[in-house]
C-alpha cells in the first residue's frame, strides 16, 4: 500500500444473538479491507449454515481483489447453498443476505443482496449506502407506503431477494468515495430494523473507539426488545497502517468486553466458531424472514408481488373510468358556477377534478336561492349540463328579451296589377 493511501485503520465487529432468538446465524468478516454481513435464515440451524458459506466465500480473496471478484464470489456462494440445500433434507430452505463493503483505492464499493445495510458516517451525517431487497422498501420506492409506514408494516422483514433463494442472484454494487476519518458501517436487520438512524447516529458520535460504538449499537437493539440476532461491522478509514482483523462470529455482551492490541491499532476479538449459547429461559421466536425450501417450491414473494400489483392496477383503471364520467355542479375559484370533470376529491393537497366549464354565472346568488343547486355531488355528464343550463337561464339571463308579434295591417291590400306579357294579348 503507498504511504498515504487510504485504508481501514480501526476494525469492529460484534454479534449478539438477541433476547428472543435461541441461537445466532448472523456470521461478520472485518479485514483490513473487506467488512461483511450475512444474516442466515432457515430450518434446523442452518440459517447460520448459509451465512457462513456466503462469509467464507469472500474471506478467502486476496487483498488485490475487486468489486467484481466479490460478486463473483457471491454467486459462486448462491450456488453453494442451493447444492447444500438440495442434498440435504434439513437444510432445505436456508438462505442468507449478504453485504459486503470493499476499500480500494480510495473508494468504497458495496457488493449487496438482502436488507443487511451499509451505512457511511462522515462527520456528523450518517447515510444509508445500500437500498433493501424487500417488500416495504419496494413498496416506498413505488410510493405505496410512507417510509414511516414501513417501520410498522406487518411485512417489513419479508425479503424480495437472498442467497439461496433461486439458481442464480443479482447483487448490487454501490460505490462511494471516502476521505479520511469516514467510518463504514454494516449491519443486520437486527439494528436497522429496531434502532432509528438518529440514535445509530449518535452512538457513533459519543463513542472513542469502535469497539465501544459496536458494544453501543448491539445495547440499542437489545433495548429495544432484542427481538433477532444483532450484528454490527465498523471499519474507520484514515492513513496510517491498516488494522487486523478477523472472523468474528459471537461476542457475548458482558462487562469487561475483551479487547486485543493488532498492529497499535485497537480491534474488537471474538469467538471463532459455531453460533452463541442459547439463552436460558427465552421463549422461541418465529422467524422474521420466511422463504420457501430452495429447489423444492418456487417463491411466494413474486406471486404475491404480482397480484398485489395487479390489484393496484385494476383499483387505479377502476377509479379513473369512474372519473372519467363524473361531473359536478358548483362554485368554481372566481365564485362563478362551473362544471367540473373528475373526482371531486383532494389527494396531497391536490384537486383530481379540472375545470371543464364555466358558465359565468356568479354562485352567491345561486346559493342564497337554492343552497343545494351547487355541491361536489357526483353527476353524468347530461345531468350536470342540465342542472348547469337551468342555473344560467334562472340566474345568468338578466332581461330574457321579450318577443312581439309583427303589426296586422288596418287595411286589405290592393291586388296586384296584370302586366302584359311580351309575345301576348291581353282580353278587353
Amino acid at each position: 500500500m503507498a504511504e498515504g493511501a487510504l485504508a481501514l485503520v480501526e476494525v469492529a465487529h460484534l454479534s449478539d444473538t438477541g433476547r428472543v432468538r435461541h441461537h445466532n446465524e448472523d456470521r461478520s468478516l472485518a479485514t483490513a479491507a473487506l467488512l461483511a454481513v450475512a444474516d442466515g435464515m432457515g430450518g434446523a440451524k442452518a440459517g447460520e449454515v448459509a451465512a457462513q458459506i456466503a462469509v467464507d466465500s469472500v474471506a478467502g480473496l486476496g487483498g488485490e481483489a475487486g468489486a467484481d471478484e466479490v460478486r463473483a464470489a457471491v454467486e459462486e456462494a448462491n450456488r453453494a447453498i442451493r447444492r447444500m440445500a438440495r442434498d440435504d433434507a434439513d437444510k432445505s430452505g436456508m438462505g442468507t443476505t449478504m453485504t459486503a463493503a470493499l476499500l480500494r483505492d480510495g473508494r468504497l464499493d458495496v457488493v449487496h443482496v438482502g436488507d443487511s445495510r451499509a451505512y457511511l458516517w462522515r462527520g456528523s451525517t450518517l447515510s444509508q449506502i445500500t437500498e433493501d431487497h424487500s417488500v416495504v422498501a419496494e413498496l416506498v420506492r413505488r410510493g405505496t407506503i410512507t417510509a414511516e409506514e414501513a417501520e410498522h408494516h406487518p411485512h417489513r422483514n419479508v425479503i424480495t431477494r437472498a442467497l439461496g433463494a433461486d439458481a442464480e442472484v443479482t447483487a448490487d454494487v454501490m460505490s462511494a468515495d471516502l476521505r479520511e476519518g469516514d467510518v463504514v458501517l454494516v449491519c443486520s436487520d437486527g439494528l436497522s430494523s429496531y434502532v432509528p438512524e438518529p440514535a445509530i447516529a449518535g452512538a457513533l458520535s459519543g463513542a472513542a473507539t469502535l469497539g465501544e460504538a459496536a458494544r453501543a449499537l448491539v445495547a440499542l437493539a437489545n433495548e429495544a426488545g432484542g427481538a433477532d440476532n444483532v450484528t454490527v461491522v465498523l471499519g474507520r478509514v484514515g492513513t496510517g497502517p491498516p488494522a487486523g482483523g478477523g472472523d468474528t462470529v459471537e461476542v457475548p455482551i458482558v462487562p469487561h468486553e475483551d479487547v486485543t492490541e493488532a498492529g497499535g491499532v485497537r480491534v474488537l476479538g471474538g469467538v471463532h466458531g459455531h453460533a452463541g449459547a442459547e439463552r436460558a429461559g427465552s421463549a422461541p421466536a418465529p422467524p422474521p424472514r420466511v422463504l420457501e425450501p430452495a429447489g423444492r417450491r418456487r417463491s411466494k414473494v413474486v406471486p404475491v408481488l404480482t397480484g398485489v400489483l395487479v390489484v393496484l392496477a385494476l383499483v387505479v383503471g377502476g377509479v379513473a373510468w369512474v372519473a372519467s364520467r363524473t361531473y359536478t355542479v358548483q362554485a368554481g375559484p372566481d365564485d362563478t358556477v362551473i362544471v367540473a370533470h373528475g373526482l371531486p376529491v383532494s389527494v396531497l393537497g391536490r384537486d383530481l377534478a379540472t375545470d371543464w366549464q364555466d358558465t359565468g354565472v356568479p354562485a352567491g346568488p345561486v346559493r342564497a336561492s337554492q343552497p343545494g343547486a351547487l355541491s361536489s355531488t357526483a353527476r353524468g355528464q347530461g345531468e350536470a349540463v342540465a342542472r348547469a343550463a337551468d342555473l344560467v337561464w334562472r340566474f345568468g339571463v338578466g332581461d330574457p328579451p321579450v318577443l312581439e308579434a309583427p303589426e296586422t295591417p288596418r287595411t286589405a291590400p290592393t291586388p296586384p296589377t296584370a302586366e302584359a306579357t311580351p309575345g301576348t294579348t291581353t282580353a278587353p
